[in-house]
């Protein structure tokens, strides 16, 4: 059996009770080792994921009589590892998906605004067709260091669109940030960590 568990965006008081109590009685947990740091459990082996999701199938593959726990920062299936798992391992076992809170409903529930009707993407390795975004009043996207708040704020600005920009660094961490502005405001600020962005037209 593997359990597909997602841990929330951050500090571990938002992984859900029912995520905590499967991760406790793996026998096996896989997962990044910042993830891996705040699970309590120390009698299961650890499988730290690299750049190489085929060698964690592989190891999956070899250990199919444990119990299996792939944790997922955020909600496995928001842009996660729950879409790989069932494509290359649900013909060789079972497989249960545990939905966590994800760093896009804990920033719109920080910048106190409702997700009705948003739209949702991701700039993590993927060619971002900004025409298509753009058609779209409310947007969420989780970026990357090569496309995040402010190249963001460059193509909103060459679009000529009129969206309000709120830009969500280190959510649920001590160091977590909160930035609102207008797209020139955003290019203000030189460098962001990794953020959960949100477009709102105005």
């Amino acid at each position: 059996m593997i359990y597909v568990l997602g841990i929330g965006p951050g500090e571990n008081d938002l992984m859900t009770i029912r995520s905590s109590m499967i991760a406790k009685t793996a026998e096996i947990l896989i997962g990044g080792k910042r993830n891996l740091d705040g699970i309590e459990n120390t009698s299961a082996e650890r499988f730290f994921i690299s750049s190489s999701l085929e060698k964690m199938k592989e190891y999956i593959l070899s250990n199919l009589e444990k119990k299996i726990v792939v944790i997922a920062s955020g909600d496995p299936s928001i842009y996660g590892i729950a879409d790989y798992i069932l494509r290359e391992l649900s013909s060789y076992v079972e497989i249960e998906i545990v939905p966590g809170i994800s760093s896009i409903q804990y920033a719109f529930s920080a910048f106190k605004i409702n997700m009705n009707d948003v739209y949702i993407t991701s700039s993590h390795g993927r060619n971002v067709d900004f025409d298509f975004i753009f058609m779209h009043e409310k947007i969420a996207m989780l970026t990357d260091f090569k496309l995040g708040p402010r190249e963001i704020a460059e193509k909103v600005i060459e679009a000529g669109k009129k969206y309000k920009i709120y830009v969500g660094e280190n959510l649920s961490y001590e160091n977590e940030n909160l930035t609102v502005g207008s797209p020139e405001e955003i290019l203000n600020k030189e460098k962001y960590s990794m953020s959960v962005v949100i477009l709102e037209s105005i």
